[in-house]
């Protein structure tokens, strides 16, 4: 395995989360999620591949992801970005989202249960979405 094989893996990981199904599927016919998501995109349009299970609150970050996870899962390896972009690009898109949203934390600020910097803050279902 090279890094170009794990960010193709990476990247149907990302199009699954999104679009809630699995990267081999009977629906798909003899396609792999991979060529069921661009057919279906080109054909029908971005909003029948998402997942509607989703917070379409979120659908501009969403399909941020799910672009995402195009490149990653691109059929010519020259084509797929390097993990540290993968991350770096990832990132911007959680950092667009929380500016978005009031009363969130800036993730770059939110220091971790280590005491680090951190772009992830975790939350508990009882103190209603407060970072820690």
């Amino acid at each position: 395995m090279n890094e170009k094989s794990d960010t193709y893996s990476f990247g149907v990981v990302l199009l699954e989360l999104v679009t809630g199904k699995p990267p081999v599927d009977p629906e798909f016919g003899e396609k792999d999620l991979v060529k069921w998501v661009c057919s279906t995109m080109e054909q029908k349009g971005v909003e029948h591949v998402l997942d509607s299970r989703l917070d379409m609150g979120l659908k501009e970050e969403i399909v941020r992801v799910l672009n995402i996870g195009l490149l990653c899962a691109s059929s010519l390896p020259i084509n797929r970005p390097a993990m540290r972009r993968v991350v770096k690009m990832l990132q911007e898109v959680r950092v667009g989202a929380a500016a978005a949203e009031p009363g969130r934390p800036h993730p770059a600020r939110v220091v971790d249960r280590d005491g680090k910097l951190s772009l992830y803050y975790y939350e508990d279902a009882s103190d209603q979405g407060s970072s820690v």
